[in-house]
């Protein structure tokens, strides 16, 4: 059975979501460790607009005492290791489909 069959549209879907968030999480932290708060053109306020979601949440769970730039670093985690799980999810619905 291919893995990359649109069989697998509830996988892929989501894994796709969750590779473009990873993305542009890593992108605001670059962003962010270089430049500070001195980036404050078009581009920075539109990709921290797409990322502060996922960033508020994460540093609602986070102690105070991280500084914002490293939040965002565990929102990258974060992405991680929930498309790592829809990864393992996936393969378990896989095998338990092969066998019978």
């Amino acid at each position: 059975m291919n893995p990359n069959a649109p069989v697998n549209w509830y996988v892929q879907g989501p894994s796709l979501i969750l590779a473009a968030l990873g993305y542009l999480l890593i992108a605001r932290l670059a962003l962010d460790l270089t430049f500070g708060a001195r980036g404050n053109n078009l581009a920075f306020r539109v990709l921290r607009g797409l990322t502060d979601p996922i960033v508020g949440a994460v540093g609602a769970i986070t102690p105070r005492v991280v500084p914002r730039a490293l939040v965002t670093g565990c929102a990258v985690l974060w992405i991680l290791a929930a498309r790592i799980a829809l990864v393992q999810v996936a393969a378990a619905m896989t095998m338990r489909r092969m066998m019978g």
